[in-house]
């Protein structure tokens, strides 16, 4: 019986949110530029975290079946 690769793809989500919002990525986005009038950090930032919900969503209902 195999286990479904549904947690290992949850647990990597989780460590790649981490890794995202650690403080050395950061800062690689704190710069006074704005794009389409939006400053770069938040605009990253609420970006970024968009992705991880979308993933984590989509990692959340599919199914381990090939």
């Amino acid at each position: 019986m195999s286990e479904s690769p549904k947690p290992q793809r949850l647990v990597g989500l989780f460590a790649l949110g981490w890794l995202l919002f650690n403080v050395p990525l950061l800062t690689l986005w704190d710069h006074p530029v704005m794009v389409w009038g939006l400053p770069l950090m938040p605009l990253a930032l609420f970006g970024g975290w968009a992705c991880l919900i979308a993933v984590a969503a989509w990692a959340a209902e599919s199914s381990g079946e090939p």
